[in-house]
């Protein structure tokens, strides 16, 4: 290719634009938008122009595309106003960076990725400009677009672009050549997700791969990958792959009956974001993580496998979803930090009253006792001794007809409200566990869990 240049674009703030609502069908719409900027929208445009090049990336709101100079220009030029008449309000950021300008490959990514920072701090210009006498849309505070008669309110443009998507390629990928899967219809209203649950509980779920970072790094630099961005290109494929085969063994894990309490949001690349019915949420994060390490597998050379850390945040169907989204990421970082990112594990949290959304913050706040001590007990991994499958266990005790759940309620009450009877407390747990649940109290940090999960129904 002759004077190679890369056309990069990344939409900004992913999260806060799909869940900036609490309406389900926009949330569906705006992560149908994301997912066909980066697939449907941009193959089309490049098609129409009759565009040549190597697809580095196209997942998650980002794109990587090596063509030459004019191409890399004329997309530059002309690809945005595609995006701004198809979803107006789409916050993203483009750049063009010559290859030959740069030391290397890899210096040429990461000469693209600060351009695309830079690009953040240049404010979207906005053409629908208001008057006094204007209608708003009441959930947003934007000016009014039209009237959506099925929700019997004005929207904005915005809103609007959301919910007049009429494809749901997220649902249809998922389902492509499954015959298993082809009778699912995922839902579109929170309350068809909740339903049958236990008290209206919801897990947000969001997933990433560990370390993708420096294996990219490594493919860029290493002498032993003579096509650099040749090699990128397939590894980018083979992880999206991956990631959407692991999504489908957890999802025919749930039993297909149950495939319609849950609803994928994002899956490209190595992300993954859903809404699940709670009871269905870790059993689903664990058969994820294991199939995902399994088909990561020697994928890429010198790395047996990829590992993946997850986040989930057990909200009420009511709570706001943008909050909810963050914490499920700060739960997945929590995970990431802790694990050091040498093995796949996930950290959860069930939200009560408060809204905080910087999980160290809700450890200080709700899980830290007046004497220091700490009811956080996770990450939890699949091999390790602090494992999902152990958490599973010993939460289930907690179903029997003879188990002590109030007396462990109290003994935690006593731990964070009454030290003076913390003893006492603890001396009744201990007469009710008897030999079916004495080992409820070998570490005494996951019992906060334990009971959270019970509540949730989550096993």
């Amino acid at each position: 290719m002759k004077n190679p240049h890369i056309y990069g674009l990344t939409v900004q703030g992913i999260q806060s634009y799909i869940f900036s609502t609490n309406k389900l069908k926009e949330i569906i719409g705006a992560s149908e938008i994301i997912e066909q900027i980066c697939t449907r929208w941009f193959f089309e445009f490049i098609k129409k122009n009759e565009i040549e090049g190597i697809q580095l990336l196209n997942a998650a709101g980002n794109i990587r595309f090596l063509t030459t100079e004019d191409s890399a220009k004329q997309i530059f030029k002309d690809f945005h106003f595609k995006i701004s008449k198809k979803a107006p309000g789409v916050p993203f950021s483009q750049a063009v960076i010559e290859v030959s300008n740069c030391k290397n490959e890899e210096d040429a990514i990461k000469g693209l990725d600060k351009k695309l920072d830079a690009q953040r701090n240049v404010p979207l210009q906005t053409f629908d400009l208001g008057v006094m006498m204007r209608s708003k849309n009441r959930r947003t505070g934007n000016f009014a677009y039209t009237e959506n008669k099925t929700l019997a309110e004005y929207v904005d443009v915005e809103s609007h672009s959301k919910l007049i998507i009429n494809k749901d390629e997220i649902s249809d990928k998922i389902i492509k050549g499954e015959s298993e899967l082809s009778e699912i219809k995922f839902p579109t209203e929170f309350e068809e997700l909740s339903k049958n649950g236990t008290h209206s509980w919801l897990a947000v779920i969001h997933i990433d791969g560990n370390g993708m970072g420096n294996i990219i790094k490594r493919i860029l630099s290493d002498t032993m990958y003579s096509n650099k961005f040749d090699t990128l290109s397939e590894f980018s494929k083979k992880i999206g792959d991956a990631t959407l085969n692991a999504f489908r063994t957890a999802l025919k894990s749930l039993d297909i009956k149950n495939a319609k309490y849950m609803r994928p949001i994002i899956i490209g690349g190595d992300d993954v974001t859903l809404i699940i019915r709670a009871d269905f949420a870790l059993k689903f994060t664990q058969n994820y993580l294991t199939a995902f390490e399994k088909n990561t597998k020697d994928i890429i050379l010198g790395v047996s496998k990829i590992t993946a850390c997850a986040g989930i945040a057990y909200v009420k169907e009511k709570f706001p979803f943008h909050y909810a989204v963050h914490l499920a990421e700060e739960l997945c970082s929590y995970a990431k930090n802790k694990s050091e990112r040498k093995f796949s594990c996930v950290q959860f949290h069930k939200v009560n009253d408060s809204i905080i959304e910087v999980y160290k913050d809700i450890i200080k706040e709700e899980l830290t006792t007046s004497s220091g001590e700490k009811f956080v007990n996770g990450p939890y991994g699949l091999q390790n001794e602090n494992s999902i499958a152990e958490l599973i266990k010993n939460a289930n005790l907690l179903k029997e007809n003879d188990a002590p759940t109030n007396s462990l309620r109290e003994y935690i009450d006593a731990c964070f409200n009454d030290k003076l009877m913390k003893p006492v407390f603890l001396s009744r747990l201990k007469a009710k566990l008897g030999i079916d649940f004495n080992n409820l109290l070998e570490n005494e940090t996951a019992l906060y869990d334990y009971l959270a999960l019970h509540a949730v129904n989550s096993i």
